[in-house]
């Protein structure tokens, strides 16, 4: 009974560790557009390219694709940087617009206010 409970313990510690590690990839987006602390995409967190994990949504697809065409399972600014300028999330602001403005690249109901209104 006692090896039980210190097994199902130690695992509940390795689940709630690993919930709280940041991912690699996560922390290239968080370090190549300097997040603020609160905001929404450093709120939404692995929503930034994901609808539920797996699950990947367009911004995480196209991030999904520049991996695909340099051959790696490292993500780069670089890489990132090369889709910048797409509209991931088809809302008619580009991806690059859409971070500088808080809101996520990957969801169409999540875009920048317009400007003027």
């Amino acid at each position: 009974m006692e090896i039980k409970v210190i097994t199902m313990t130690l695992g509940m510690l390795v689940l709630a560790a690993s919930a709280l590690a940041r991912p690699p990839m996560l922390k290239v987006f968080e370090t190549t557009y300097t997040l603020k602390e609160g905001s929404k995409l450093d709120s939404a967190k692995c929503g930034i390219c994901h609808t539920k994990a797996p699950i990947l949504n367009p911004y995480g697809k196209d991030v999904k694709t520049q991996l695909s065409a340099a051959k790696s399972k490292i993500l780069t600014p670089k890489m990132l940087k090369k889709i910048d300028k797409l509209d991931s999330d088809k809302d008619k602001s580009v991806n690059i617009a859409e971070i500088r403005a808080d809101t996520l690249p990957g969801d169409a109901t999540s875009k920048p206010a317009a400007k003027g209104k």
